[in-house]
Formats: C-alpha cells, sequence, structure tokens
C-alpha cells in the first residue's frame, strides 16, 4: 500500500508553518522566566532568582550560568551589534558579557536601586530604561551609564529602535521618543490613555506597542497617530516580535495571538502554556521561544 505523504501544516499566509508549540524543560524549576534573546549562536533566557541559561538549540538543553545578580529579577536581556550582552533588572543590577556561556560581569547602572527594566543598542547608543522614570545611555555597556531627563512620571518599561527615532514606553500610558537618546526626550500620546504599555518593538517598517487592557496599537511614525487595533487578548499582553513575515504578541493567562500584518486582523493561537502567564517572546533562525511563569519555555517553528 502506499501511505500518504504527510506535509507540514501551513498558516494562512503561503509557506509558512502554524505555530505549534511545544513545553521544553527549562532548568528554572518554577521560577518566571521573564525574557528570552538570540545573538546568532546562543539562546539566552533570564527570569526570577537571578537566573540565566544559555542554549544553542532551544529545544534541547539549556545550561544555567552565574548572572551575577543574586536573587534579584532579571527583567531584560539583549545582544547588541557591538558583541556585548546585556542583562538588566531588580536593584538597579546590570551584568554584560561577551559570551554568554563565560563570565558575566557586574556593572554600574546608574538606576540606584531602581528596577532597570529593559536596555537596547542601535549601533551607536545602549539606552536603558526602568522604575523611576529613569532613562540612561552609555556608548559602551561597562563603562558609565549617564542618565538623561526626560518627561516621564511613571515606571518605563520598553524602549525600541527604528532607524530613526527612539521609543520609550511606560506606565500610565506614557510614551516619549528621541533622535538622539543624550538629548531631549519629547512626550507623545500613545493612544492607551493611562493604561500601562508593557511592551513596544519595530520591525518590519511598523511599530507595535502592547499593554494592560489588552492592547495592541500600530503606528509607522512613532512621534505620530498610534492606533489601537482589534485583537482576541483577554488578558494584560506582556511583549510582541516579528519573524517570518508574523508578528507574534504573548500575555497573560497563556494568551498568545499572530498577525501577518499587525493594522489588521490578530488571530488567537495555542500556546501550550494553559492559563500560565506568558512573559516573554523571540523569533531567531526559524523558532519561535516563548517564556513565562512557572518555569515555562515552549518552541514552535515558525
Amino acid at each position: 500500500m502506499i501511505r500518504p505523504t504527510l506535509l507540514p501544516i501551513f498558516s494562512a499566509r503561503r509557506g509558512v508553518p502554524e505555530l505549534s508549540f511545544t513545553q521544553r524543560t527549562s532548568g528554572f524549576g518554577t521560577d518566571e522566566v521573564t525574557k528570552v534573546y538570540h545573538d546568532g549562536t546562543y539562546w539566552v533566557i533570564v527570569g526570577q532568582n537571578g537566573k540565566l541559561s544559555t542554549a544553542t538549540d532551544p529545544t534541547g538543553t539549556w545550561t544555567s550560568r552565574t548572572s551575577q545578580f543574586g536573587s534579584e529579577y532579571i527583567w531584560g536581556v539583549k545582544y547588541g551589534s557591538d558583541g556585548y550582552w546585556v542583562a538588566v533588572g531588580g536593584n538597579g543590577n546590570m551584568s554584560t558579557a561577551t559570551d554568554p556561556t563565560g563570565t558575566w560581569t557586574s556593572r554600574t547602572s546608574s538606576f540606584g536601586t531602581d528596577r532597570v527594566m529593559d536596555a537596547t543598542y542601535n549601533g551607536t547608543h545602549w539606552v536603558a530604561v526602568g522604575y523611576g522614570s529613569k532613562i540612561a545611555t552609555a556608548t559602551d555597556p561597562t563603562g558609565t551609564w549617564t542618565q538623561r531627563t526626560n518627561p516621564f512620571t511613571n515606571d518605563i518599561i520598553a524602549v525600541d529602535w527604528d532607524g530613526t527615532y527612539w521609543c520609550a514606553v511606560g506606565l500610565g500610558g506614557e510614551m516619549a521618543t528621541a533622535t538622539d537618546p543624550t538629548g531631549t526626550w519629547t512626550s507623545r500620546t500613545s493612544s492607551f490613555g493611562t493604561d500601562d504599555i508593557r511592551g513596544v518593538h519595530y520591525d518590519d517598517g511598523i511599530w507595535v506597542a502592547v499593554g494592560y487592557n489588552s492592547e495592541i496599537a500600530t503606528a509607522t511614525d512613532p512621534t505620530g497617530t498610534w492606533t489601537q487595533r482589534s485583537n482576541p487578548f483577554t488578558a494584560v499582553i506582556r511583549w510582541s516580535d516579528f519573524g517570518n513575515t508574523r508578528w507574534v504578541a504573548v500575555g497573560l493567562s497563556g494568551e498568545l495571538a499572530e498577525a501577518f500584518d499587525p493594522t489588521s486582523t490578530w488571530t488567537s493561537r495555542t500556546s501550550s502554556f494553559g492559563s500560565s502567564n506568558i512573559l516573554g517572546v523571540h523569533y531567531a533562525n526559524g523558532t519561535w521561544v516563548i517564556t513565562g511563569s512557572a518555569g515555562k519555555i515552549a518552541t514552535s517553528p515558525g
């Protein structure tokens, strides 16, 4: 008997596999996995109790590394084209590494005891944001981080860059942009009202911001109009990323949705997290990785 050939399930866009998430072992136990990032070789996950692990294959073994954070949360981790990894977190902690499998070195963040939430590099400057309405910049993340004047009155949660503008977002719907992060930051109308903005990301020619009241907003110019978009979320949306022609947003209660056009239809997908919170999402090398509460991590071809 000739058996039928099994073909992969493809999504609404031709040639793009349907998302199908499989739970993996993170090694974090029951501690939260807050964020995930990839540098072209290594995947890095970070989270509660200063945990940081690396893998070359996110579907396989994750190896614990010493982060220098002690028992503090690590809230963010990114890799820059200058060759540095930067991890940021509770009590003003920051550490850097050139090889994430090797030595991570503690740095002075200039945030004092305020939580550092995110850091991003644009080829010239690193920009870090966090609690206490703080924005700091550095040309070398191992050196001096300088606090910058900005219009925020609430905690700042995330920051990204589009080639022209930096855009930072935070609690109370606050948003600000700058062309030079060491200079003037200008307050913008976010379309979130007073709802917290939990993440902002630029890719594929568009900005996507996500937040507290199941909100997703998009803009082509972060200094202009931000438009709220219909979506299937019922809980807080925490983060978003873009890869292989699709956007993926994640949030609390295991909610996950995708869009090939973030200004149009967002479709709910199964995350494999059940009712556990999803806190991070990242795409690289043909794979989506999502992370969250109870030490959960899952992967999907994408």
